[in-house]
């Protein structure tokens, strides 16, 4: 029914299944040995009609594991599953050679599903344990998700979101990808026919005006920020107030000797020898792409990558 792929997705799914009076359950990776695709702590939302949210291998095992929760959902039993090396299931193997294990839980608590959903909404991590007991909050959040006597430790963060100021053609495609990718995605430009464009898009927008009159800072830190503009009188103070907040990512386009004069320009303005550290230049791991679209995949990649740190 849906590919969604991020815990705040599987959560919604569930939470509006059981709504609308549909019996679910949660399906979580345990472990991962070998090449699998899902880490653990990957999770699937599935309802008593075989509808599901997320995805817990590259399609080599998904429809027996919604199966499977179909099976539990109707017995009320929780299930250990595991595939490949060691698997009673001799039948479906697993192209890497490895080895995906995950717990089955039924009927998964409304009230915990609706309190984690609401954290990752309202922007704030969560910790849950999975177990045979069913789903529950946890007030002390796991360094990382593990499994650990017959419970999983889920470490949940909320979505990635990409802030982009600027104007053109890079800042479109950054922002078209990143949403396609289901990250939160909000626009700032001063330049009409780029917010207009963002919008046609479906992507959220913010109207600079004046330097002196940014909109309200609203990162935090699942938040990153790119500069798609080529001009300092914006970079500048955009780059002033991004450092006073908790983006875990700052970078800005441009050349090796634009970033120079950009930080140059920082240090002028009185902005800290960290706080210029802070902002990667040239951004992007393809170097010296000058294609929009290139660059875009290229930007995404490197935020991604440190956004993944965050979710360890």
């Amino acid at each position: 029914m849906s590919s969604f792929t991020h815990s705040e997705d599987v959560f919604s799914f569930l939470a509006q299944a059981q709504k609308a009076g549909r019996q679910t359950a949660l399906v979580a990776v345990t472990e991962t040995v070998g090449g699998g695709l899902r880490a653990p702590g990957a999770l699937m939302g599935v309802d008593e009609d075989g509808g599901h949210a997320g995805y817990v291998s590259n399609g080599c095992v998904d429809a027996d594991v919604i199966l499977n929760a179909q099976q539990a959902i109707t017995d009320g039993k929780t299930r250990l599953l595991t595939y490949g090396a060691g698997s009673p299931f001799l039948d479906i193997r697993l192209p890497c050679g490895g080895k995906l294990s995950m717990i089955v839980v039924p009927s998964p608590d409304p009230d915990t599903l609706r309190w984690a959903l609401s954290q990752l909404e309202g922007r704030r991590a969560a910790s849950l344990t999975v177990s045979d007991a069913g789903i529950s909050i946890c007030n002390d959040m796991p360094e990382e998700t593990h499994w650990a006597d017959d419970t999983l430790h889920l470490r949940i963060v909320p979505k990635l979101r990409l802030r982009i100021a600027g104007r053109g053609e890079e800042l479109i495609a950054l922002g078209k990808l990143a949403a396609a990718a289901d990250f939160s995605v909000v626009i700032q430009s001063p330049d009409d026919v780029t917010l207009d464009r963002a919008a046609q898009s479906g992507l959220t927008c913010d109207r600079l005006t004046t330097t002196q009159s940014l909109p309200a800072l609203a990162d935090d830190e699942w938040t990153a920020f790119a500069l798609m503009f080529h001009d300092q009188d914006w970079e500048i103070p955009l780059v002033q107030q991004t450092l006073a907040g908790p983006a875990f990512w700052l970078g800005a386009v441009g050349s090796h000797r634009t970033h120079q004069v950009r930080c140059e320009a920082l240090r002028d303005a009185g902005v800290s020898k960290e706080g210029v550290r802070r902002l990667k230049g040239p951004i992007g791991l393809i170097p010296r792409t000058r294609d929009a679209s290139m660059l875009a995949v290229s930007t995404l990649a490197e935020i991604a990558g440190c956004y993944k740190d965050l979710e360890a």
